[in-house]
């Protein structure tokens, strides 16, 4: 570094080399130690700064951001208590290869040793989902860790990278040139020699699964999925918990890997072979007896391109080995819709959200409640990408929605979202009203922990006593989602029919700006 440039704070400096190589988002929960960190925000205007009223917000924003625009956002926390806040909602980006730069502002160095009150292990807590945590407890170190980490969340495989910054640095006067990381390359490998046993267990005839993941649910792996639709003996479905996935206009459907293990485990026997494009080997997301914690028979299943390994050339190379035709999108008409007063259930619930979809929408769906029925009809939906819940650390679909809103503020967000996982990090709709986020939030409000519900019959457990119904409903006192979200400044209102809940959605589609439905599903 020269001498020509000049001096600036430890913080600018950091915030300007986050700008100079593409960072142009921080999701924040400031305090006492990232002051310096905050006032150097002024000086470097080009990074917009929003503020999340709870750590788990930020780092689920900036996981929905990345997952929409493919770029890395930072996350600014509070020493590790605060940062440990985030911790599921990375769990979740972690998942689904999402590059999140982490910033922690720590205690000024030669305060530590006093073991003041906030003082805590950071770096045990941020390794958990962290590839790799740096403290940058001198210029030089700030440099290095930057550097290194930079490098990470830019990669081919884009991980979670974790800075501590202590305070005292941030404020350090530093040399203003600021770092300049490699360009990525994209991954173009795949495994040439599965691909050519899979080649020939489709020409014997054998009835084979194609399990889509990762990038092989994007649009261009999706129309060469397209040129095997005339194979009667190979079918596609897609990964369960797929960080996005693209649907409708066209694009072949793509039903999501069935959750129950017992129906899964069933399904992968039902085929001579598997065949893993972008997709994990599947796993069983809780152990049930007499289900193997892998599932289906791995003497069939082949992995032809790991998750964010080069899936499309993989496509392509087989349907040109099967002398497949080029693909055409498949002719499709929107849903149609007769009003109706009647109560809603989650199968008529989706049935309107899928017909009124708007072109190139972002639908963030975590609950199952409706998540699931929809994926049944998304095909027959407007073009459109998904985001759903990639680790199972329920409260992910709200700031996801977020974050994946302010990466596309030109496209319509659609959050679809059950009323108790909203409950986790529901402090998202604030944020959503102060950025004017142009998402519209759907709460299927059944009063109920639903999926606790399922888990407790499936393992022959469910008690329908009052000491047990109390830890699955969500009733006495009932939650009033119109006046919660109205006081966190977003508009709201309660549907119970069909009717009332096209006439809402309808209604919230033509005006910008963040809108909630509750909707009393029965």
């Amino acid at each position: 570094m020269g001498d020509s440039r000049a001096f600036v704070s430890g913080a600018e400096w950091l915030l300007k080399t986050l700008v100079d190589n593409g960072i142009e988002v921080c999701f924040a929960n400031p305090g006492t130690t990232e002051l310096p960190f905050v006032s150097a925000l002024e000086r470097v205007n080009s990074v917009r700064p929003v503020l999340g009223l709870f750590e788990g917000v930020c780092s689920g924003a900036a996981d929905g951001y990345f997952r929409i625009s493919g770029k890395p956002a930072a996350v600014l926390t509070h020493l590790g208590p605060g940062f440990a806040n985030s911790i599921a909602n990375l769990h979740n980006a972690k998942r689904a290869n999402s590059g999140v730069l982490n910033i922690i502002g720590d205690h000024v160095t030669w305060h530590l040793k006093s073991d003041p009150p906030l003082n805590s292990n950071i770096q045990a807590l941020a390794s958990a989902v962290s590839t790799k945590v740096y403290y940058a407890g001198t210029l030089e170190t700030l440099i290095k860790s930057t550097e290194e980490a930079l490098e990470g969340v830019f990669s081919s495989k884009p991980t979670i990278e974790t800075v501590v910054f202590p305070e005292d640095v941030q404020s350090a006067q530093i040399n203003g040139e600021t770092l300049k990381r490699k360009k990525r390359q994209n991954s173009s490998s795949y495994d040439h020699n599965n691909l050519k046993l899979l080649f020939s267990s489709i020409e014997n005839g054998e009835k084979v699964l194609i399990l889509l993941g990762s990038n092989a649910l994007r649009e261009p792996s999706l129309n060469e999925v397209l040129r095997f639709v005339d194979l009667k003996n190979v079918d596609f479905i897609g990964e369960t918990f797929a960080a996005t996935s693209e649907h409708g206009g066209g694009l072949p459907k793509i039903r999501r890997f069935p959750y129950p293990p017992g129906v899964a485990h069933d399904l992968l026997l039902s085929y001579d072979k598997v065949a893993l494009f972008g997709a994990k080997h599947p796993v069983a997301f809780f152990a049930s007896r007499g289900i193997p914690s892998f599932l289906g028979d791995q003497d069939r299943i082949l992995t032809i391109a790991e998750p964010l390994e080069n899936s499309l050339d993989a496509l392509k190379t087989l349907a040109t080995m099967l002398e497949l035709p080029e693909a055409k999108l498949i002719e499709w008409e929107k849903l149609p819709i007769t009003q109706k007063t009647e109560k809603l259930t989650p199968e008529n619930a989706v049935q309107i959200i899928a017909a009124y979809l708007p072109e190139n929408a972002i639908v963030s769906s975590e609950g199952g409640t409706l998540g699931f029925p929809f994926n049944q009809i998304e095909h027959l939906a407007a073009r459109h990408t998904t985001l759903v819940l990639t680790g199972g650390a329920i409260g992910q679909g709200l700031p996801c929605a977020l974050g994946a809103a302010i990466a596309a503020p030109e496209r319509k967000t659609i959050a679809l979202q059950s009323d108790g996982s909203a409950l986790f990090t529901a402090q998202a709709l604030w944020s959503m009203a102060r950025e004017a986020v142009d998402v519209i939030i759907i709460i299927a409000a059944n009063k109920k922990y639903q999926v606790l519900e399922n888990e407790m019959k499936r393992t022959g457990q469910f008690s329908s006593t009052k000491v047990v119904q109390d830890l699955l409903t969500l009733s006495d006192p009932e939650i009033d989602w119109v006046s919660y979200s109205k006081g966190l400044g977003v508009p709201a209102e309660k549907v119970e029919t069909t009717r009332e809940l096209q006439t809402a959605f309808l209604k919230a589609l033509q005006v910008k700006g963040p809108h909630l439905i509750e909707a009393i599903i029965s």
